[in-house]
């Protein structure tokens, strides 16, 4: 009897996890809200996209100012550096 039993038992959880597997992975697909919010994901992402172009276009342009502001500087240091050294002889 304890036999019988044991093989019944192991029986219904084979059973049971095997349709529990199969019910997991018949699903029909995404619905129409799913598909809703991974286009609203879609066009986020796409709109975040030419935000970083934007910015990053943005940050192009200060790197050139800068660097033009920055070789100024240097010309007129080394223009100043001249002047003091000529004023000293």
């Amino acid at each position: 009897m304890y036999r019988l039993n044991k093989k019944v038992t192991t029986i219904g959880v084979t059973l049971l996890f095997a349709g529990s597997m199969l019910l997991a992975g018949c699903s029909s697909g995404p619905d129409e809200a799913q598909l809703k919010q991974l286009q609203s994901l879609k066009d986020e992402v796409a709109q975040l996209e030419k935000e970083v172009k934007a910015k990053q276009a943005e940050k192009a342009d200060l790197d050139r100012v800068i660097a033009e502001k920055n070789a100024k500087l240097k010309k007129c240091n080394d223009d100043q550096a001249i002047v003091k050294q000529r004023l000293a002889k």
